[in-house]
């Protein structure tokens, strides 16, 4: 009896200590905590925020132009033949550029230069003598197409040309042998020239085009690549 009495009161006990615990809360209210405001603000995320792996941007070859140029000149006594590939990259385009104004813009660019020149020179009634004359080189292109093909060009060449001279001459005069010295010299070239392109493709470039080498009288007639100091080139092929 006494043991019933002892549980029984021990059960009293935890039961007062519990209803007493409950008491202490908060009482239940109708909004929810900032705990649970912030799990059901939780939104589900945005297709458009999610990257992924992005592809590398290919090269706009739309902004580039090639000429693929040619030398020619020829005469009784001259005979001219070269290659002169250039290549150049849009770097400045108008904002308010239209379509039908062509592929409009500041263009950018480099080439090499190549032409082999025979020049033949008369000795007396009998013999000639014969010069080949090699040049070679490169340069930077600076070019604004304005409107509808038409444009305006600068182009800076450092070219060496391998000139040679005549030092002895053996045998007789009717029937002369001569010996040929070579001489190694580098000589720049500035053209400014305008012109109008043939083509209304983006790339390729085959002009109309009129330049002149303003460093002409400075190299020397003797020594420029261009005899005149002008240059006219129509398509791909220039004529001195």
């Amino acid at each position: 009896m006494k043991k019933i009495l002892l549980l029984f009161s021990l059960f009293v006990f935890a039961t007062t200590v519990a209803f007493a615990q409950d008491d202490e809360l908060p009482p239940p209210s109708s909004k929810p905590g900032k705990t649970e405001e912030k799990k059901n603000d939780q939104k589900p995320p945005d297709p458009k925020d999610f990257q992924g792996f992005q592809k590398k941007k290919k090269f706009d070859f739309s902004k580039v132009i090639i000429e693929p140029n040619f030398s020619f000149s020829i005469s009784s006594y001259y005979l001219a033949l070269g290659l002169s590939p250039y290549a150049a990259y849009r770097v400045f385009q108008p904002k308010n550029a239209k379509p039908r104004a062509g592929n409009v813009g500041l263009f950018v660019g480099g080439g090499i230069t190549y032409r082999y020149d025979r020049i033949t020179q008369e000795y007396n009634a009998n013999s000639n003598i014969i010069y080949n004359v090699h040049t070679y080189g490169g340069g930077v292109l600076v070019q604004y197409n304005i409107y509808h093909g038409f444009f305006t060009r600068v182009k800076l060449e450092l070219l060496g040309r391998k000139i040679p001279t005549v030092d002895v001459i053996y045998g007789s005069a009717s029937n002369p042998t001569f010996h040929y010295t070579y001489a190694n010299k580098f000589y720049p070239a500035l053209l400014l020239g305008v012109g109008y392109n043939l083509l209304q493709s983006k790339n390729f470039f085959m002009p109309i085009l009129v330049s002149y080498d303003l460093l002409h009288s400075v190299v020397g007639a003797d020594r420029s690549l261009y005899r005149n100091g002008f240059v006219f080139q129509l398509g791909f092929v220039n004529i001195f």
